[in-house]
């Protein structure tokens, strides 16, 4: 029996339903991306995200630009670089003029040449390279070999015998005299022979010290009535001290009375009289001519800061000089924070520009520093000082004030070619934030005050460049700071 047309169109429109609905599981793979994409711009355009209520603010966010331009700091990370931060403050600076400069000695005065005015052997050296030495410490023991000086002592004792026979004499006229046993011309005789011998004395004394003996010395000579057979050169400036006593060592017979006492501290003695033995040129056995030179001293309680300023800034200097404007040393060290040495005043200026390096040189005077007196285990003491000649420093010469700045420390502002950049606290982050530099200085940095730190910020105060190299690596390795967190 033929089948009726409401059954025909029921079959056809399964059939062609089957058939669509298999095609359509045949391509699922190609549709359900393009499905998926068209579902997720309605939500992209309305601002939705699957991470909705996950605030990122105190981190940065997961943006690109962001991630570029933070970077994240551990706990053991800032520790190891002994992070410091702070807030950005509006200041005074004062616009300074960095000029290079080194410690030099003061010609004239920081050096003392010990030479001898006589002919000897040299029979012992009582001082070492780099000892501390007081005036009046014995430096060496010398014997004389010249028959002048020995003959010049031989007339000064025997003019000395001379005036104690005429003494007694006078002794023994005095009460004939008064009695009237003897007429008073002879005693009018010897009172004028004990004149000419006084005056005689007063020469030898004198062409003793030309031969190169000391007031003390001679004073012991008298004393003693004792020819000078060793005799010790001491550190000048001061009254000689006696040796110390060593077995088997003849040490000189003529030692002043008055120095028999203990020797003073090191400790008690003002720096300005403390000298370092800076070199040796004689051992003993070594005979010496007069003006032979035996040792050096340095006296280095008071050195120059030498500047070298370029043509360009003598006029600054000149100011400087004529308005007493102070400079400030800047020394470099093992220390994290530099030494500093304010109110300095230049002492002068050279009327000449050096050949060599078209520099003008000036002077500041800086008081030295005792840093430790160290005794070793030969019982010598050997002074430190602060600062040394050939030190390097960098002289700060102010030239303007500038008020309501924003400034920080130079290790707080790292620069990248022409840009320069500071980083700002963000939480856990350090956010990378570009500034513009007006002026640098070795140890401060002013920006511009153009809205890109605020007052109040908190920044890096160093280690800025520590923290551009970490940020560098992050970037170039690829690595995000938000990898591993499941959101």
């Amino acid at each position: 029996m033929p089948l009726s047309k409401p059954l025909l169109t029921v079959g056809a429109f399964a059939l062609v339903a089957g058939l669509t609905v298999g095609a359509t599981i045949a391509i699922r793979d190609r549709w359900l991306p393009l499905l998926a994409a068209t579902q997720a711009a309605p939500k992209a355009a309305a601002g939705e995200d699957d991470h909705a209520g996950h605030d990122h603010g105190a981190e940065g966010g997961h943006g690109a630009e962001s991630d570029q331009n933070s970077v994240a700091l551990s706990e053991q990370a800032r520790a190891n670089l002994g992070l410091k931060v702070g807030p950005v403050e509006l200041s005074d600076y004062t616009k300074n003029l960095v000029i290079p400069g080194v410690v030099v000695e003061q010609p004239g005065h920081s050096e003392r040449r010990i030479t001898t005015s006589l002919a000897g052997v040299v029979t012992k050296v009582h001082a070492f390279p780099g000892q501390a030495v007081k005036p009046g410490d014995p430096l060496l023991d010398i014997q004389p070999t010249g028959e002048l000086l020995t003959n010049a002592q031989a007339e000064l004792l025997k003019l000395l015998q001379d005036i104690e026979l005429v003494d007694i004499e006078l002794k023994r006229l005095t009460p004939l005299v008064e009695s009237g046993s003897i007429p008073a011309r002879n005693k009018l005789e010897k009172e004028y022979e004990r004149k000419r011998l006084d005056s005689q004395k007063l020469v030898q004394i004198q062409e003793l010290l030309v031969r190169g003996l000391s007031p003390y010395q001679i004073t012991e000579m008298v004393e003693h009535k004792t020819l000078l057979r060793e005799f010790t050169i001491h550190v000048p400036g001061g009254p000689p001290k006696a040796p110390p006593k060593e077995e088997g060592h003849n040490h000189p017979s003529i030692v002043p009375t008055g120095l028999r006492r203990a020797p003073e501290r090191l400790e008690s003695v003002s720096a300005e009289t403390i000298y370092t033995v800076e070199n040796i040129d004689i051992f003993p056995g070594k005979l010496v001519q007069p003006g032979d030179e035996l040792c050096d001293l340095g006296l280095h309680t008071e050195l120059y800061l030498e500047g070298h300023a370029f043509e360009r800034d003598s006029r600054q200097i000149a100011l400087a000089v004529q308005e007493q404007r102070p400079l400030t040393a800047l020394f470099e060290g093992e220390a994290e924070t530099p030494e500093l040495r304010e109110g300095l005043l230049i002492r002068y200026v050279e009327n000449s520009l050096d050949a060599a390096t078209r520099t003008l040189r000036f002077f500041a005077p800086i008081k030295n520093e005792v840093v430790r007196d160290a005794k070793a285990d030969n019982g010598v003491i050997y002074r430190s000082w602060r600062f040394k000649p050939g030190q390097k420093v960098r002289l700060l010469l102010p030239v303007q004030k500038l008020t309501e700045q924003v400034v920080v420390p130079a290790e707080a502002v790292v620069s990248e070619g022409p840009d320069a950049y500071v980083f700002r606290v963000n939480g856990k982050l350090m956010e990378r934030v570009p500034v513009i530099v007006e002026h640098r200085d070795p140890r401060l940095v002013v920006l511009r005050n153009d809205g890109s730190v605020f007052p109040g910020d908190e920044i890096a105060m160093n280690q800025a460049y520590q923290i551009s190299l970490a940020l560098k690596k992050q970037q170039g390795s690829g690595v995000d700071m938000h990898a591993g967190h499941n959101h």
